[in-house]
């Protein structure tokens, strides 16, 4: 029943020792390693292991290493992360409206409940998760399964959507919250959870109720400020899914990712589409030379420039970049000859197939 939250099995006083049972446990590996990484340089011990075994456990328990960020603040709070208390079962849409309205995009808990809640579950989809942000034209993506990518975005002064189970694997209590800060000397982390703001948590504690439920977590940014720490093809993916919502949203993210990486083709081509697609195709045209300037033998690039010079009317260019598409060949070159004959054999306004993405 992975993905949904919201979800208790048991009376109170059950919920409460199990709980307990669920919090307590066995060793918090990758907190371990981040808290041993700050007295790295003074060779001290943290907790009882040198930093050497805290990485070591750390690599044991994850299946490979974890290697915090060397700038990572040793303690951070982000301020002014509106806390937003849930009803019963319904902290999914609860932790979507603080995300959403420390990115800049307060909306209506209520509109949030109808969208992601599902009565029948009594919780959330970690899919609708996503998805509901993207709706609100701004740009959501999960974070790799490291508590310190986690922690990193916090230092950016973006908050985290986290997933939790508070329960065991054989008696889950599924559970959404909000991560807005964290001290590693004291071991804690602070999380906007359930009907408390700020509610501090061990850190050990956090990880194996994060790792219970599938080390799952996500951000909710402006698609024009997202943060550098932010992988660029990471950003990329949730780009292109939030241009299939709203493309000019997505177009504001392309346009940050570009300014951020102007020799990545993959975000170009995706701008330079995205302005096909939204019947721009002089600046389209732009925007592809620019990237061919760049990557010369990008077939794709070639071919979706072929339609772009054919949406402004120019037939002849429109034949040469076809027909450099079909020179260069690759996997999709059935395509390229396609597009290549269809303008080949233009004689009016364009009326060629889809451009290839």
């Amino acid at each position: 029943m992975r993905g949904r939250a919201g979800f208790l099995r048991a009376p109170g006083w059950a919920f409460a020792a199990l709980a307990a049972l669920a919090l307590a446990g066995c060793a918090a590996p990758q907190s371990a390693a981040l808290r041993a990484s700050l007295l790295a340089d003074s060779g001290k011990p943290v907790g009882g292991q040198s930093a050497e075994a805290g990485q070591a456990g750390q690599a044991a328990h994850a299946g490979g290493p974890v290697r915090p960020a060397p700038a990572l603040p040793p303690r951070v709070a982000i301020e002014g992360v509106p806390f937003v208390a849930q009803s019963d079962y319904q902290c999914g849409p609860a932790a979507l409206a603080m995300t959403l309205a420390a990115a800049g995009r307060p909306v209506e808990l209520q509109r949030l409940v109808d969208a992601v809640y599902l009565p029948a579950r009594r919780g959330s989809l970690q899919a609708e998760m996503l998805a509901q942000p993207r709706r609100e034209s701004m740009l959501s993506l999960p974070v790799d399964a490291r508590l310190a990518s986690m922690l990193r975005l916090v230092a950016d002064g973006v908050p985290v959507l986290v997933f939790q189970n508070l329960g065991l694997s054989w008696m889950p209590i599924w559970h959404y919250a909000v991560l807005v800060g964290y001290d590693l000397p004291a071991g804690v982390v602070v999380l906007h959870s359930g009907t408390e703001a700020s509610m501090p948590m061990s850190i050990d504690a956090f990880e194996r109720t994060w790792t219970r439920a599938g080390s799952w977590s996500m951000i909710v940014v402006d698609p024009a400020r997202i943060p550098a720490s932010v992988d660029t093809m990471a950003a990329l993916r949730a780009a292109v899914a939030l241009e299939r919502l709203d493309r000019r949203a997505a177009m504001r993210a392309y346009d940050a990712l570009l300014a951020r990486a102007p020799d990545e083709r993959l975000v170009a081509f995706a701008r330079a589409n995205a302005l096909l697609a939204d019947e721009r195709p002089r600046e389209a045209v732009d925007a592809y030379e620019a990237l061919l300037a760049r990557h010369p033998d990008f077939a794709d690039a070639w071919n979706n420039l072929a339609h772009a010079f054919a949406d402004a009317g120019d037939a002849q260019a429109a034949q040469r970049a076809a027909e450099r598409a079909v020179a260069l060949g690759g996997r999709s070159v059935d395509v390229y000859r396609q597009t290549a004959e269809r303008m080949r054999r233009q004689a009016g306004p364009q009326q060629a197939d889809s451009p290839a993405r």
